[in-house]
């Protein structure tokens, strides 16, 4: 599919304003106002996230409460229980709360659900765990915000309920008939940053606790804020920005283990490391069996044992590589045999008995290649359960609001989501995910597009360059790698082919020469092969192989040259 390019118009008068002010050039300028920071205040806070920024946890709504409850709960001996989700930022901030707990002497235990067994949530299972263990206080992270009918059913039992969840509400002016509800989404919430991550939330509730910074567990937040894949804008960027320095340099002797089984020992760990190596390995275990694995190595403090269970990570991580696949294949062929694209601007994939725990990854790939809303649904019997991702102008969790009539259970985000449907409804929301899509979702939102930061020529693009946009680091969601255009560039050698399909070429403006990398699009070799000149859309790096130093172009998108 031919990629819309996107260029965003520059602002001369205000990239002036900034460029002056804060000492820094035309380019990083009009990059910062491309990511909505206007002033110059909001610039220089942006380019110098510290600790010192956050926001007071007090004004989180029902912290204090929550708060009471917990040491209330503790002075009279009674049974607390902290249940999290299963995926990397549930168990974070599950192992957060544990080290506060453990810090302050509080007695508790901890459950985290088994993802094929029980799903995502409070479920059957977890209530008569409560009832049977006689807990009467329980906290829920990462998870619980879409809970009601369960947390009624805890009241019943006399067990009050802690909800600690940054997920969107089903509704704004309803929240679950909780004891305390810590979500800054909340309509009546004071707090003035609402992306936090869950651990986020979990980290700021522990800090709040202890009354003390906790800056040595900025490393674990900063790992599940990563891997829930949150704009790192903000808190979120604090957090990623000094806990990526605490994860270089961890005494976590789990953590140590994982970095050494992952392959990247010695190397400066940054925001991709974490997103495409560590993330997966420590949700591996919760896809495919049980998360205690993970939690067990962040909290482990002999060596021996973290490297066996880090090892363990790996091995399970090739396996869900394994099962991935194989659902990957058999969903794409799907597409091709089952989906009219010319009919559905909403994919909608169902089987029986595929596995629940790579649902979303498989979602988020097809998304990706067709650039269309996804929902991948298994279903076993009569019940199918299922995870959707998104495109920039689709909001999911809006979007199954709507749909909610067709569902069992839903809850998510806008650009990802799960649901629970039976299996006689599945056509039905087939159809009014596709009506919503047909109303909001123009054809050109359907097109892949490049979102190019600023056009450039190409004897522009420099070393100092680089080192300033260094600055934006980390890149993330909310804050990408900034993408470059230059026009009319010659091409000034014959293109190869390197290993993983990445083409190889060297381009000129008659000023300067710069290599030009295209990962995984040895498909454009003949494109460039018979070009004289072409345009690139592309993202600045350093060439670090055998000690070269150079810049080269990480191609985006290329066209030819009019």
């Amino acid at each position: 599919m031919r990629k819309v390019w996107k260029v965003k118009k520059p602002d001369s008068s205000l990239q002036k304003k900034i460029k002056d002010e804060l000492g820094i050039s035309s380019v990083l300028a009009q990059i910062l106002i491309n990511r909505n920071l206007t002033s110059s205040q909001a610039a220089k806070v942006f380019l110098n996230p510290h600790i010192s920024s956050f926001h007071d946890a007090n004004l989180l709504p029902d912290i204090e409460k929550a708060k009471d409850r917990i040491l209330r709960a503790s002075k009279n001996k009674a049974k607390i229980l902290l249940f999290s989700d299963y995926d990397a930022d549930g168990i974070t901030s599950l192992a957060i709360l544990k080290i506060a707990f453990e810090r302050l002497r509080i007695a508790h235990e901890h459950y985290i659900p088994h993802r094929l067994r029980e799903g995502y949530g409070l479920s059957e299972h977890a209530l008569a765990y409560c009832r049977n263990q006689g807990v009467t206080l329980i906290i829920t992270l990462d998870c619980g915000i879409s809970n009601f009918k369960e947390i009624e059913e805890l009241n019943r039992l006399g067990i009050d309920v802690i909800v600690i969840d940054h997920h969107s509400l089903l509704s704004t002016e309803e929240l679950p008939p909780a004891y305390a509800v810590i979500n800054p989404k909340r309509q009546d919430s004071r707090y003035p940053y609402v992306d936090l991550a869950g651990v986020g939330l979990a980290y700021k509730f522990a800090g709040y606790l202890l009354q003390d910074a906790l800056e040595e567990e900025l490393d674990l937040a900063c790992l599940g804020t990563i891997a829930d894949v949150v704009p790192l804008i903000g808190e979120n960027r604090i957090i990623v920005k000094e806990g990526l320095k605490k994860l270089n340099s961890t005494r976590r002797v789990g953590l140590k283990s994982l970095i050494e089984a992952s392959g990247i020992k010695n190397k400066a760990i940054t925001a991709e490391h974490v997103s495409y190596i560590l993330a997966p390995r420590i949700n591996a275990c919760g896809r495919i069996g049980s998360s205690e694995i993970a939690l067990e190595l962040l909290l482990c403090a002999c060596p021996e044992k973290a490297k066996a269970l880090a090892n363990e990570l790996h091995s399970k991580n090739k396996e869900r590589q394994r099962i991935e696949s194989k659902i990957l294949d058999e969903a794409l062929n799907k597409v091709e045999t089952e989906i009219d694209l010319a009919k559905e601007r909403v994919i909608v994939l169902h089987k029986d008995n595929w596995h629940h725990g790579v649902l979303g990854i498989v979602a988020a790939k097809i998304t990706d290649r067709f650039h269309r809303p996804t929902f991948v649904v298994s279903f076993a019997d009569e019940v199918g359960k299922g995870s959707g991702r998104s495109i920039e102008n689709f909001h999911l969790f809006e979007s199954l609001l709507e749909c909610s009539p067709y569902l069992l259970g839903f809850g998510g985000h806008k650009r990802a989501c799960g649901l629970s449907i039976l299996r006689k409804e599945i056509e039905n929301f087939r159809k009014n995910i596709n009506r919503l899509a047909f109303e909001r979702l123009s054809l050109e939102d359907l097109l892949p597009s490049v979102n190019i930061d600023i056009a450039l020529q190409l004897f522009e693009v420099t070393m100092e360059v680089l080192e300033e946009l260094n600055q934006l680091e980390p890149f993330g969601n909310g804050n990408p790698k900034p993408i470059f255009a230059s026009n009319n560039l010659y091409v000034k050698s014959k293109p190869i082919i390197m290993g993983k399909d990445t083409l190889k070429f060297w381009v000129s403006d008659g000023k300067v020469t710069y290599q030009a990398l295209g990962f995984g699009m040895a498909r454009y070799y003949d494109l460039v092969n018979c070009a004289s000149a072409v345009n690139l859309a592309y993202r600045i790096s350093l060439d670090t192989w055998n000690g070269n130093n150079q810049l080269q172009l990480e191609i985006e998108d290329i066209r030819l040259a009019e």
